[in-house]
């Protein structure tokens, strides 16, 4: 590809979520300039528009030819939204695109023909694995396997809800160098989870995926986002919550247990017994303070280096590993597998859950 020589124009679809993708221009890139939000009009759509100080265009043929770049957050076909009409019909305008995760396996395949038809871009952004979080809890995973000569974890377990499964399927698999698994489920399901096995070809995950949602906020509701752990005999790393933490802690072995004589007290103040003043728990990276600074800050910063990779790319160097066109068919793969295996979710509308506020569990 070309080298780039000016800023690109890129176009944001979609009011809502998308609000994350504007956020990510609340400073400057110096590679591409926001032009304008696509959506239906809404208020909602116009404030943002105004506040940005873009053109809001509520008709696709309003959609200047200029456009360089359109990040597509709108829901899918797959999940009931018009996102995937909208790619097609923006790809074969010759523009990039960016779009929100899920998406069907027919249409990827479809969409990522019509991108290579027209010589331009189709990337999913699965969202959290972009995040400092995500980026953190798939680095060290990797550093790990580097530190132990590429062994894969000796066991790995998350826990999610379907609306986020995709993308805690995207960390497993960017952690762990697999695309590919065999499913297997529990007979003697743990409510509200169901229990699955997945065999990849070097390691095997338990999954508990939660069972129901509330079908008018479908968004909300979720037992756990994304928790993931992956353990060696080293120790584990685990994503504690969506925004982090995510934490190394070291396994119970003391080499010289057995041939010792001394107490440890005495073993703390002598060489060799470095197995004593080993941490328990590293914090690699701290969690959002707030909801707030996570969808201000932290997921717009995620849209962020998913641009700067897509710039980069233009640029001439590699695809990023996370959207390379085979991994993310394999992983839109995966996901519709494991939704066949457990069903259709059960569907109730559901209260509104206490609050519990942390000045309510701290010191008392």
């Amino acid at each position: 590809m070309n080298l780039i020589k000016k800023r690109l124009k890129l176009l944001i679809v979609g009011a809502k979520f998308g609000e994350t993708y504007l956020n990510a221009f609340l400073f400057p890139n110096p590679e591409i300039e926001l032009v304008g939000l696509f959506s239906k009009g809404s208020q909602r759509s116009q404030q943002l528009a105004h506040s940005f100080g873009i053109t809001l265009y509520t008709n696709i043929d309003q959609i200047p030819k200029d456009i360089d770049i359109a990040c597509v957050v709108v829901r899918s076909t797959v999940v009931g939204g018009d996102g995937t009409a909208l790619v097609k019909e923006l790809l074969e305008r010759g523009i990039h695109v960016v779009q929100e995760h899920p998406v069907h396996p027919d249409d990827v395949i479809r969409l990522q023909k019509i991108a290579t038809n027209n010589k331009c871009l189709y990337w999913i952004n699965s969202c959290y694995i972009h995040t400092l979080a995500g980026q953190c809890w798939i680095e060290n995973a990797q550093r790990i396997r580097k530190l132990l000569d590429g062994k894969s974890p000796h066991f790995a377990n998350f826990t999610t809800s379907r609306q986020l499964l995709y993308s805690s399927l995207d960390l497993l698999l960017q952690a762990c160098g697999e695309n590919d698994a065999t499913i297997g489920i529990s007979d003697n399901e743990e409510e509200p989870f169901s229990l699955l096995y997945l065999d990849f070809s070097n390691f095997s995950a338990v999954l508990r995926l939660q069972k129901y949602m509330n079908p008018k906020e479908d968004d909300f509701h979720n037992l756990v986002m994304h928790k993931l752990t992956l353990g060696w005999p080293s120790g584990y790393l685990s994503l504690e919550a969506t925004y982090g933490p995510v934490l190394w802690t070291s396994s119970l072995h003391d080499k010289n247990n057995n041939q010792n004589k001394d107490s440890l007290y005495l073993r703390c103040n002598k060489k060799g017994n470095e197995f004593l003043s080993t941490p328990i728990t590293t914090t690699l990276h701290s969690t959002s303070s707030t909801w707030s600074e996570a969808f201000e800050i932290n997921n717009p910063l995620g849209v962020t280096r998913v641009l700067n990779l897509l710039i980069s790319h233009l640029n001439g160097n590699d695809v990023p590993a996370a959207f390379n066109s085979h991994y993310q068919l394999s992983l839109t793969k995966l996901w519709q597998k494991i939704l066949r295996h457990v069903g259709s979710a059960t569907e109730y509308e559901l209260p509104e859950p206490q609050v519990i506020h942390p000045e309510d569990l701290i010191n008392k």
